[in-house]
Order: structure tokens, then sequence, then C-alpha cells
């Protein structure tokens, strides 16, 4: 049966548009992290909401049900949708409409900052602008037409910066699922729920165990608001039970995720000892750092933590994903080679004569619109090919160690910048870079890493290949038009600095006066920096030559790549203990044992989502900061 029906398109586009207003609502209420993951709240709540209530139409009429094929295309749409609302035009909105707000005799915006942006490319509307941070005055209308400039100029870039991405994607989709047999940790709990089927998983005991865990945990904290008397855990915001304990990095290490935990029964156990491995080996590391004050300076923008640590993550995680792009040279040169064959008939992701011509007229295009913003075109060539890496290594990672909370070690600006020199970019380059910083900075959930997760269930979902991506890229498309428009709305109705979220009030402020810090205070090539990233680098090779030659190592480097990514305190506590259990239930188990336990991990992971919700609905109705 067909995957891509009409249904099955019209449910995926009410659940992104559903998704693109109420991750900013919830983010504009209670800072939550709707949209904060590679397996998003915005994505399995909803889904498993559709899977309840298809589970009772398929006991009424099985004829009217969705088929699992038709359940993994809503649920690829769903989980794409969750690419647009935070951490793209969330971000994006605040970066275009602060020039002129936050603009003042004191920080010389008007001379230093304003004047070398282009003016299509931000709110160029003084008006327009105070009344999207303070409220529409009663009696006026939203001023739709100042907002209609910038958005035509960097939707259409958004979209081009999508498919290049997802081109990149597309090439190693079939090496990493038939030639290295990713384990694609995030994506079994959808497969499961559908191929293995929801209803019989629900009659196991085990699984009900493992979900009134998190559940009752979150629920309780959740009535707490309610009831100051009733005793509850600690929860943030990520749905962690976080006890605190910050001796490096300002970041809590007594933090346990239930998620985590849950997930890392479906990670490989070498894997699963690499990320706690080396997570708390850098912080040992950079409490000896900090002890003797190396590299305690600033590793760029978005970096958090030691300079030294974070380019030293840098060049094992560039080294990673150039192995990568290395082990899979052959299969992609053979793909790009059927641009040039008659007769290829092969199911793939995208048409493979067209891949190749595509990429390269997207790459043109790109390189064009960055150096009309601003930026010279070696620092654009090498931007864009610092950020497909970036994105290849983020997807990899991803895809086969189960990370749902991660970001990058540096991000591409950042490269660029400590390369070339602030001096050698200029002003124009500068602020051209500190644009960009809008939609590749705080980088939590990029659209090719969503794509590359869902090509693992399109393989699973007998859809056609391009009926496939045009699913995906219409969910997409929805969010990019539903997404800002609704933000735009809602902050005029009471202003954005109302809302509960740093992102409006100090998003802009914060990153423009570090850029203008690095104009006013211009520097050349940074060697220290990049002395750190070959350091990093050779570990990389020593680890990644010990985890081939022998087969009994128990470390794999990829651990390695991320250790110094701050979100990982969330992630490493739950990697370390799935470690622990994996192993001795496979130890003393066996496999049988390892397949009995499975519903009860689910059930943990399903839990989190349900008491996710009660937190989410309650947290945003009061207006509390999830903090």
């Amino acid at each position: 049966m067909k995957a891509v029906t009409l249904r099955a398109l019209l449910i995926g586009i009410g659940f992104s548009i559903f998704v693109n207003t109420c991750s900013p609502l919830t983010e504009s209420r209670a800072f939550s992290n709707f949209s904060w993951s590679y397996l998003p709240e915005g994505a399995v709540i909803p889904f498993l909401f559709l899977l309840f209530l298809n589970l009772l139409l398929s006991r009424l009429s099985k004829r009217f049900s969705l088929t699992s094929g038709e359940l993994l295309v809503i649920f690829v749409m769903v989980l794409v949708a969750n690419s647009t609302p935070i951490f793209l035009i969330y971000m994006f909105l605040s970066a275009i409409a602060s020039p002129l707000y936050f603009s003042s005799p004191e920080n010389k915006w008007d001379k230093d900052l304003i004047p070398y942006m282009k003016k299509e490319l931000i709110l160029n509307d003084k008006l327009a602008s105070k009344w999207f941070f303070e409220g529409l005055p009663e009696g006026e209308r939203i001023p739709i037409h100042s907002w209609l400039t910038p958005l035509s100029h960097w939707l259409p870039f958004f979209f081009v910066v999508f498919l290049v991405s997802y081109i990149a994607i597309v090439l190693f989709r079939k090496y990493w699922m038939e030639n290295e047999k990713l384990a694609y940790p995030l994506m079994q709990v959808p497969l499961y729920l559908v191929e293995r089927g929801s209803a019989s998983l629900f009659r196991r005991p085990l699984f009900w165990i493992g979900a009134s865990i998190p559940f009752l945990i979150m629920a309780e904290q959740a009535l707490h608001l309610y009831i100051p008397a009733l005793p509850s855990l600690p929860v943030d915001h990520l749905g962690c039970l976080d006890w605190g304990w910050t001796p490096v990095r300002s970041q809590p290490l007594l933090c346990f995720n239930f998620l985590a935990f849950g997930v890392g029964f479906f990670v490989p156990t070498d894997v699963l000892c690499g990320i706690w491995f080396f997570y708390v080996l850098t912080l040992f590391e950079e409490a000896l750092f900090h002890k003797f004050s190396i590299a305690t300076g600033s590793g760029g923008m978005f970096v958090w933590g030691n300079a030294a640590i974070a380019w030293q993550s840098l060049g094992a995680f560039l080294l990673f994903t150039l192995s990568t792009i290395y082990l899979a040279r052959r299969h992609i040169f053979n793909l790009l080679l059927t641009t040039f064959r008659k007769n290829y008939h092969e199911d793939e992701l995208l048409p493979p004569r067209i891949i190749l011509p595509l990429f390269l007229i997207c790459f043109a295009y790109l390189i064009y619109f960055l150096n009309w913003s601003g930026m010279p075109i070696l620092v654009a060539f090498l931007f864009l090919v610092f950020l497909l890496l970036i994105y290849i290594g983020l997807a990899r990672i991803v895809c086969q160690s189960g990370i749902f909370y991660i970001v990058p070690p540096v991000i591409a600006q950042n490269i660029c910048i400590f390369a070339l020199g602030s001096r050698n970019i200029g002003k124009e380059g500068m602020v051209a870079l500190g644009l960009s910083y809008s939609w590749h900075g705080d980088t939590q959930d990029v659209f090719c890493v969503f794509a590359s997760e869902g090509a693992r269930l399109w393989d699973s979902g007998k859809a056609k290949g391009w009926h496939f991506s045009l699913a995906l890229f219409i969910s997409a498309i929805v969010g990019l038009l539903v997404a800002p428009s609704f933000i735009i709305y809602t902050g005029y109705q009471k202003g954005t600095l109302t809302w509960n979220t740093w992102i409006f009030k100090g998003w802009g402020p914060s990153t423009y006066e570090q850029v203008l810090g690095q104009i006013r205070n211009p520097f050349g090539f940074k060697s220290d920096y990049f002395l750190w990233a070959m350091v990093g680098a050779i570990l990389m090779l020593i680890f990644n030559y010990l985890h081939l030659r022998f087969v009994w190592w128990p470390i794999h480097p990829i651990g390695l790549a991320i250790a110094s990514s701050f979100t990982l305190y969330a992630v490493y506590l739950g990697a370390f203990l799935a470690w622990l259990v994996k192993i001795a239930i496979l130890r003393w188990g066996g496999l049988r044992t390892f397949n009995k336990a499975t519903p009860f991990f689910l059930g943990l992971i399903v839990g989190h989502y349900l008491g996710r919700t009660i937190s989410l609905i309650l947290y945003s109705t009061l207006g509390i900061w999830m903090m």
C-alpha cells in the first residue's frame, strides 16, 4: 500500500502547523524545550496521540485506520517540522529586529553596525521594530509590509540551505545503513511502536512499569506548582532529575535523564562507553586547565567552557567527519556518476541524475547570497564548506550514538574568523557573519539531521523516494511560513520583551556586541586555537586506530568528537547507567533477556514524553519558567 497518501500529507501538514505554533508559544511562556532535541517533544507527543487514536480507529474499522507506512511518513513530517520554529525562525526574527531597536548613542550601532548591514536583510522600520518588542499600540495595525522585504530574501535562502544539506545526507544514507549498519537508536522508538504494534506493546506489564516511573515523577513535580507542600524531585526544563553540583563548566553533573537512559538501551555498548568516558575525561582536563589558567578565554561565539577543549573537540570532530566522507567515497562517487547514466532505476530519496547538478546550483546560489550580504567570496566558500562538514558530522553522530541533545564543538563562523582573522575579513564581512549567527549559532535542531533520521524510516516505510522527500519538504515549507507568521503576530500582541525567554531580550545585544568587539579589536590568524584542533585530530587518529585495530577495545572514538558539547551534561549519566545495565543483561542474561527487557526501556521513553506533556501544559498555562 502507498505510504505517502493524501490523508498522510494532510495530517502531517496539520502537525507541522501545530509544532510551529505550539513551540514558540511554550518557549515564550515557559522557556520549554518543545523542539530542543533530535527526538523532540514536538514530534513524539503528537505522534503518541495519533497512535492512540489510530489504535481506537483500528478497533472500529481497520479500513479507515492508518497503515504503518502512513504513520512513519507522518512521524517524519512532524519530526522535520521541529527544525524551523525555535533555533531558526525564533532567533532569526530576533536578529533582524534587534539592530534598530537596541541601537543607542552608547553602543554606536548606528555608526559601527547598521551601515554595514544590507537594508533588505533586516527590519528597516523603527516603529515596526519598537512595536514588535514592546507591543502594538491600541488602534494600530501590524506593519506586515515592513517584514515582507527581509522575509522574501531570507526564507528562500533557508529553503536552499535545507535542500543543499539534504542532498549531502542523501549521498550517505545507503552507505550508513547498508555498509556501516548504523543503529539509528532514536528511530527505534517509532519503528518499534509502528512495525511491531503499539497494541501488543501496551499489553506488556514491563512497558507500563517503565512508563510510570518518569511520568509519576514529572506529574508530581507539576502538581507541586499547585500544592507547594507536596514533595517533589528536582526536574529541570529538559525533564532531567537535576541535583546540581557544578565543579566545572558551570553545568550540573548530577543530572539524570530517563530519555538518555531509555535510548541508551538501543545504542552499541562501545559507543555508550565512548560518550561518557570522553565527557568525564574532558571534565578532568578542563579542571586542570582552569587550575593552571590554560586557554581560559573565549573560544568563539556559542562556545561554552574552556577554549582549548572546544577546539580540541573540533579537531576530533572534523577528522571524524572527514573519515566518514573518505570511507564512503566510492559509494558517493558511484552515486554521482548516475548523472551521466541513462539506465539507472534504483530508488533513492532524490532522483540520482539530478543530485550533482542540483547541489552545484544550490551551492552557487548560497555563495552568491552570502557574498551579496557582505561576506567576501573566500569567506562565504569556507563558511559553507565547514557548515556542511558540521551538518554531516552531526547527522552521523546522532544516527550512530542516539545523542538527542547535541551541538557542535565550534560553529563554522568561528573557524573562518580565527583562520582568516577579523582584520582580513573586514567590517562588512564580520557583520554579515554576525547576521548568520541567527540561523547557524545555537545549532540544537538542524534540518538535515532530522532528515537523516527520517531516511531510516523511509527504508521501512515502503514509500517512493521522491514522494518521501516531497512530504519532508512540504513540512519544512509549512514551518518556514507558519513559524514567522505566528511569532510576528503574537509578538505584536503584548511585545516580545514580555515573553519568558532570553532570546528577544538578550540575543541581539549579546551577539552583535561580541561581533563589534572582534571588529574594534582586530586580529589575524589565531594559531593557538588550531594547534589545539591538531591535538584533537591526533587523539582521534590514535583512538580510531585502537578501535579499528583491536576487536576487544571497548571505547568508541565518537565521544571525543563531541566531548566539549555543553549539552552532554544531560546525556552522559544516562549513557553511563545504560552502558552498565546493557553489559550486565547481555553478559548474564543473553539476547533473550535483552529482548524481554526492551518494553521496559521503551516504557521509560514513552513515560518521559507523557510526563513532559503534563509539565508543558501546566507551566505554559501558568507562565512559569521551566528552568
